[in-house]
């Protein structure tokens, strides 16, 4: 059945005019999600509506000046900047569940401080039904997932929680942020989580792999803006790898397996497993998703083929991920033409003496999620 936004619109806005008696922050990302739940609010309840983006440091570069320059003729964004809070407080952390519930935790804390300064009641969201499923099926924890486990926002943050969108899926999100009025720019943004680049930095978070993974992300966009694709980006991890016999064995193909570890779902379970690395000659993708489909019989969440060749003095390796999907749940890695994925290699490969390779993420979801963490 198709999606009706008007007929949508026509059923939500009763709910929310009953629901928000008072002044509502609503919290936008720059995503397409948060920005058409904000832009949808304000439509409706107008002034009651303050629409806010928190600048946590984590953002792509100059996202926040771009978004509040997009939606200007649509509501007034204003722009809080708490970077140095958000990065200092973050750094050092390892582990992917830990990252979330921090950033979680600091997003919260930022918001409910002006729900105090504001003197509202309400928090409206962007959450939508991929971010709650995702979270209650324990896959990974959605910083925007809330009232669905069971969190008292009120008792902890003094605000009620509203979630306009909380029943859609992406491409009907999108269908409504073009009914809105929103700009296609908007509409056709590229997903980005709300914790932003944090969870593209595989492995312990620095200030020099933030930097790094933003200007690799910068590259992938440019050279990927004109495709068809639903989701890409870059991730950054530490090099550090070892050789896999058995594996490499019975795929036919070179294959290691790094340190660093990304979530994945495996029986409609979390799994936080291994990322490995095929090297071998073969650039036929049927073929590499065979390969990508025995390995992932292991403990291993990610499957990614090398790009290029190695820069001996480097320590991160740079990940490009590319996916086709319709509702996120399930999604297919692109088949990016090869001589391109050798030229975005070489831009990224020039962006620092400290990038030892590229790689190209060759999985499914499942068994691996979308996002590394």
């Amino acid at each position: 059945m198709l999606f009706d936004p008007v007929k949508f619109i026509e059923e939500v806005k009763p709910q929310l005019e009953q629901i928000v008696d008072g002044k509502a922050i609503a919290a936008v990302s720059g995503g397409v999600d948060s920005t058409t739940a904000a832009a949808l609010a304000y439509r409706i309840l107008g002034d009651k509506v303050i629409p806010v983006m928190i600048d946590t440091g984590f953002l792509r570069e100059r996202e926040a000046e771009k978004v509040k320059s997009m939606v200007g003729n649509l509501m007034p964004l204003q722009v809080v900047d708490v970077s140095e809070k958000f990065i200092s407080e973050l750094e050092g952390i390892s582990d992917a569940e830990e990252k979330r519930k921090k950033f979680r935790e600091l997003f919260y804390n930022t918001l409910s401080e002006l729900v105090k300064k504001y003197n509202a009641k309400y928090l409206i969201q962007g959450t939508i039904a991929a971010d709650w499923v995702e979270t209650q099926g324990g896959i990974k924890t959605q910083h925007n997932v809330l009232v669905q486990l069971g969190i008292d926002t009120e008792r902890m943050w003094g605000f009620k929680v509203v979630e306009p969108l909380a029943d859609l899926y992406k491409n009907e999100v999108r269908d409504l942020a073009r009914y809105l009025g929103l700009p296609k720019e908007i509409y056709n943004r590229q997903p980005f989580p709300g914790p932003g680049l944090l969870v593209r930095i595989v492995g312990k978070v620095t200030k020099e792999k933030l930097e790094l993974v933003r200007k690799a992300t910068k590259v992938v966009e440019k050279y990927l803006d004109s495709m068809d694709y639903s989701q890409y980006f870059a991730v950054i991890f530490e090099s550090t790898s070892s050789y896999e016999p058995e594996i490499s064995k019975g795929v036919g193909c070179d294959v290691y397996t790094y340190t660093a570890k990304a979530t994945g779902v495996k029986g409609d379970v979390r799994a936080y497993g291994r990322i490995a690395k095929v090297e071998c000659n073969n650039k036929d993708y049927e073929k590499l998703r065979k390969v990508m489909e025995k390995i992932t019989s292991y403990d291993i969440t990610h499957v990614t083929v090398k790009v290029g060749e190695d820069n001996p003095e480097g320590k991160y390796t740079i990940g490009i991920r590319a996916v086709l999907t319709q509702d996120f749940m399930t999604a297919e890695f692109a088949k990016i033409d090869w001589e391109f994925l050798e030229k975005m290699e070489s831009e990224i490969s020039s962006l620092s003496k400290n990038i030892k390779e590229v790689v190209y993420d060759i999985t499914t979801k499942p068994p691996a999620t979308i996002e590394f963490e």
